[in-house]
Formats: C-alpha cells, structure tokens, sequence
C-alpha cells in the first residue's frame, strides 16, 4: 500500500498506537513536538538510517537529521505547527554518511496531541524492506579493529 495510503488510514488512529504497533508499520514513523524534539521513533525508520538507539528527545532537525533543516523540509514543518495544520506528501533527499538517502516524507499535524507525525518510505511512496536501509547500505558501519599487534614498527 503507498505511503499516502497508509498514513491516511493510520492517521485517525496515531496517537493511540503502541510501540510495539508503531513498530510494525513498514515505513518510518517519527513522532515530533511543536518544538522538532523526536516523540517517537519506530523499528522501520531506525533500521533504515542504521541508527540506534532510537534518539527520543533529541531536536530532529539539529541533531538527528540536520540536512532536513531546509525550507522545503523544515520551513514546511514549522509552517504547519505556526497554522496548527499540517498535510503533505513530498520527495526528499537525506545527506547521510555513506551516500544520500532519496525518500517521500508526509507530514502530518495532529490536533489530539499537538505533535506532527512523519511517514518515511521509499522514493515511490512503498514500504522499506525490513533490515534493510532503503539505500542498500547502512548509513552507520563498524569501524574496523586496528589493535597495536597489527600496527607494524616504522624505522626512520
């Protein structure tokens, strides 16, 4: 089901969902206040940026994802929250470590709850494979273990 869809259909039901409902959704969810600071945060979205643990309370727009702090992501949030209404589905290109992480976001502003609700999925609005990130790599990599056993002696 596309991600307009889905979110569509979720939308009544959002601020009632569990974690663990939260975290069967496909696609990324994140849960933001009035302020950007990261409510919630589910399995899909984490799993697909490789960041873990989830980064609740965190600013998203400052710390989790600062290349969204753009007019056309993070001036359309703050436009929403200032008119208390928010409703729309664009496509958006994170910067990340690895390489650059193309996806549909939609933005949704709840009025129960006064927070805003991201969706994140695929670039043509499908679910993410699970355990995968949408890119085909993990924006996070283990950094290999250079021990001083395998540092060879330089002689000047």
């Amino acid at each position: 089901m596309p991600l307009d869809t889905t979110s569509r259909l979720l939308a009544p039901f959002l601020d009632h969902l569990t974690v663990e409902e939260l975290d069967a959704v496909p696609y990324g969810v994140v849960q933001l206040d009035l302020d950007g600071r990261v409510l919630s945060y589910n399995t899909a979205e984490a799993e697909n940026v490789g960041a873990m643990p989830r980064p609740l309370g965190r600013h998203f727009f400052f710390e989790v994802a600062p290349s969204a702090n753009v007019p056309e992501f993070y001036g359309r949030f703050l436009e929403g929250v200032a008119a208390q209404r928010l409703d729309d589905t664009f496509n958006f290109t994170f910067s990340c470590a690895l390489m650059p992480r193309r996806v549909m976001v939609r933005q949704y502003y709840s009025m129960r709850t006064g927070s805003v609700w991201l969706f994140v999925g695929q670039p043509d609005g499908s679910a993410f494979t699970r355990h995968t990130a949408s890119h085909g790599l993990s924006a996070v990599r283990e950094t290999p273990a250079y021990g001083v056993e395998q540092v060879a002696s330089r002689v000047a």
